[in-house]
This record gives C-alpha cells, sequence and structure tokens, in this order.
C-alpha cells in the first residue's frame, strides 16, 4: 500500500492541511488547497475512486467542490465515485454548490456519477475497488467524526483517526494493523484534539504499531520514539505488515 501524503497541517501552520491518498484511489479528506496540492505534485485528481470524508470541517472537507469539478466539469468518469463520511454527506455537497457555484451540481453530478455512503454515529463498514473500509466513531467537536480503517486485497491495513482525542476508536485502530496515521495537534491535548503526550503514550503500549502523526501544529516537531516517523507535506510512505516507512513515490496514473 501507497500512503501519500498530500497535506499534513492543521489550520494555522505553513503546512498544507492534513489529507492523504491511498494508492491513488482513495483520498481521505478535501482540505482547503489539497486539489491545487495534487497537481503541484504531478497527480491527476481525476485518479481518485473513493473520497473519504471524516468530518464536516472546513480545513478537511471544503476543497469537495473542486474535486468534483475536476471530475465532473469538463470530463466525465468511466464508473461510479464514491463518496463516504457522517451522515448528512449528500446534502452538504449540494449545499456548498448551491453557496458556491449555483447551478453547477446539476451539470458535475451525472459525469460524476457519485455513490454516497453515510456513516452515522456508530460508524459502519464499505466495501469496493479492492478495498475494505470500516469506519470508527471518534470524538470531536462536530456531531459525527469518523476514523477509518483500510484494508487492501493483500490484507494490509492502515488506520487513519481523523481529528479526535483519545478515545476507545483510537485503541481499535491502533490494533488494526501495523500503521496508523495520528492526530498530532499540539504538544498536549486540547480542543478536540490528540496531543504528542498522547501518541507517545499510544507508541509506547503499541510497540510494533508505526505512528505517523499529522494535522501538526507548529510546534509538534519530533519525538524520540523510534516508531513514531513525522511526514512532510507530498511525502509517500509505504505500508505493509512490517508497519509505514519513507518511499519514493512513483509517477502517478490516469
Amino acid at each position: 500500500m501507497q500512503l501519500h501524503f498530500i497535506g499534513t497541517g492543521s489550520i494555522f501552520t505553513n503546512r498544507m492541511s492534513a489529507s492523504a491518498l491511498i494508492d491513488d484511489k482513495i483520498l481521505i479528506d478535501t482540505p482547503n488547497g489539497s486539489v491545487k496540492a495534487m497537481r503541484r505534485s504531478g497527480i491527476d485528481p481525476g485518479i481518485v475512486d473513493v473520497c473519504l470524508i471524516t468530518h464536516f470541517h472546513a480545513d478537511h472537507f471544503f476543497d469537495i467542490i473542486f474535486l468534483l469539478m475536476e471530475q465532473g466539469l469538463t470530463r466525465k468518469r468511466d464508473g461510479e465515485l464514491v463518496l463516504a463520511g457522517p451522515t448528512g454527506l449528500a446534502g452538504r455537497i449540494e449545499q456548498l454548490f448551491e453557496l458556491s457555484y449555483p447551478g453547477v451540481w446539476a451539470t458535475v453530478k451525472p459525469n460524476v456519477s457519485p455513490r454516497f455512503v453515510e456513516f452515522g454515529e456508530k460508524g459502519g463498514q464499505w466495501s469496493g475497488h479492492g478495498y475494505r473500509v470500516r469506519a470508527l466513531p471518534v470524538q470531536h467537536t462536530t456531531p459525527i467524526a469518523l476514523g477509518y480503517a483500510i484494508t487492501d486485497g493483500a490484507g494490509v491495513t492502515l488506520g487513519y483517526t481523523g481529528d479526535t482525542v483519545m478515545c476507545p476508536s483510537v485503541e481499535t485502530l491502533a490494533g488494526a494493523g501495523k500503521a496508523l496515521v495520528i492526530d498530532t495537534s499540539f504538544r498536549t491535548s486540547k480542543a478536540g484534539h490528540m496531543g504528542l503526550d498522547d501518541v507517545e503514550a499510544l507508541a509506547d503500549r503499541h510497540s510494533a504499531l508505526t505512528l505517523v502523526p499529522t494535522h501538526l501544529g507548529d510546534d509538534v516537531t519530533g519525538s524520540d520514539r523510534a516508531n513514531i516517523v513525522f511526514p512532510a507535506d507530498g511525502q509517500t510512505f509505504t505500508v505493509d505488515d512490517r508497519g509505514a516507512r519513507p518511499a519514493e513515490r512513483s509517477a502517478a496514473t490516469g
């Protein structure tokens, strides 16, 4: 499994907002500037087949408009685009189009062929495109926030917490595979986010797990734990049954 970080930052940093692309197929979150960042990395936004939204805050969701227009305004997809996220996802997208580009959704929607998968407060599961996705409820400042466990055809599982404090679902994601992308917004937990102290404690409890911090604040720059590996914007990791490690990114296709 190839994990490409489009962005790794929280709101008030020079990093791009947190977003990741798996195997040039599954996009996790569509924050401000993420579609432009994909283009700058040589990635065609049209290659995305599945988009997972963790919650509806602007720095995780508002670029969904531009992803959909990239895929359906001047071209037409060959197959459906799976859009998964919290309950209300389809309605939120329609509202955003009406606020930003009134009438355009009527043109884009049939070209994109969206399939909406909405998860409630208990989470749920979806399978398709060679992957199994499990959505787990996490604890943030929105009514529904989700973490995801994504498993490929070879049985490799990547966990992704989204924004959350330490909660039972984070522990579940830590045990789901050998790599976990984890909210590390602050030095210590606050405002609905984990701190580096939480992440280091989790690293101590799961010594065989690679933890990859994201949604980073400027004051979170490193750790002395060997199994915590900090990413940079645009960096790609290989994820397998040994964990996650930096890798050279191959050219995107599509």
